[in-house]
């Protein structure tokens, strides 16, 4: 009864930062969410703890650069999260916000253009949720791959946003594989999230230097429906935190893999292929990545 009562609470405060999230100003709302994010990391200290060990340990840097690249990580996150909440405000606008280049759109055109649909193989990085209402306004519908809250409420408020203000098709990651082949066949646009730890599910595959479980998923799609892997990356402006830009690095599944075989050929190779677009994308702003994110929870547990 007492839990159900704080999370009925948890909820209302929600609902309320929502709300006053909405009615202020873009600068104002990014300020309070660099604020927040600030406090989650002292209230979360003993994750934060475990954040700052996992960046040592895979970024090979000093506990105090390792702070620092956490705090940044909270500190987008903050931002993220009010941006997206505000996402009805400024969709209109997006855009503006998000920079999308021509040669960019022309990769996912091409891609397209093969009538074999596209996988846009994504990460917890920047603002994703803005970079995926970036693509959609630009005409190109979405259906994204998602792992399902544990609070239906708080669910409720994200999906709504998504497909209602966004546009985004939502897929249940484990009740969605039937809709995920029909995505592809109609020649479509499906978004998989490649930074998540995969557990007992995925096979070894290293990941910024360290054994990792990795979701085999993507690999395993291209096998099956020739669709072509797109390599994506987007992030937060580091001199104008309101603006955003989004790179296509070209077909992934065009490449070979590190043996000289195509994309696909060895399931382990190609799923280190698309490891290491992500490591790239990390190290280049590693405050940018969630952090929070436990990529190694099944491999290496406590030790990190």
């Amino acid at each position: 009864m007492i839990r159900k009562i704080f999370t009925g609470g948890m909820f209302v405060t929600l609902k309320f930062f929502v709300g006053l999230l909405r009615m202020m100003p873009h600068s104002f709302a990014l300020a309070f969410g660099r604020f927040a994010g600030r406090v989650l990391r002292l209230i979360l200290w003993k994750i934060t703890d475990r954040c700052e060990a996992r960046c040592v340990k895979s970024l090979g840097v000093g506990v105090t650069v390792a702070r620092g690249i956490v705090r940044d990580s909270f500190v987008n996150l903050g931002m993220s999260a009010a941006e997206f909440i505000r996402l009805p405000r400024v969709i209109s606008r997006i855009d503006e916000l998000v920079d999308f280049p021509q040669e960019s759109i022309d990769v996912l055109r091409s891609a397209l253009s093969r009538g074999r649909g596209a996988i846009l193989m994504c990460q917890h990085y920047g603002n994703w949720e803005y970079a995926a209402a970036r693509v959609i306004h630009e005409g190109f519908p979405l259906h994204s791959v998602y792992t399902p809250q544990r609070d239906k409420r708080v669910e409720a408020v994200i999906m709504s946003t998504r497909q209602e203000v966004s546009h985004m098709a939502m897929i249940d990651s484990n009740t969605g594989l039937r809709e995920i082949f029909r995505v592809l066949r109609a020649g479509k646009i499906l978004v998989v999230m490649q930074d998540l730890d995969a557990r007992q599910d995925g096979i070894p595959s290293e990941f910024l230097g360290l054994p990792a479980r990795t979701h085999e998923g993507i690999v395993k799609l291209y096998r099956k429906f020739r669709c072509p892997v797109i390599n994506a990356e987007y992030w937060r402006d580091m001199d104008d935190p309101s603006r955003h830009h989004i790179r296509l690095h070209g077909i992934l599944s065009d490449m070979k893999d590190g043996n000289g075989k195509p994309f696909g050929e060895d399931i382990s190779a190609s799923i280190r292929m698309c490891n290491e677009h992500i490591e790239r994308v990390i190290m280049r702003r590693p405050g940018q990545w969630l952090w929070l994110l436990d990529r190694w929870q099944y491999t290496l547990g406590k030790k990190i």
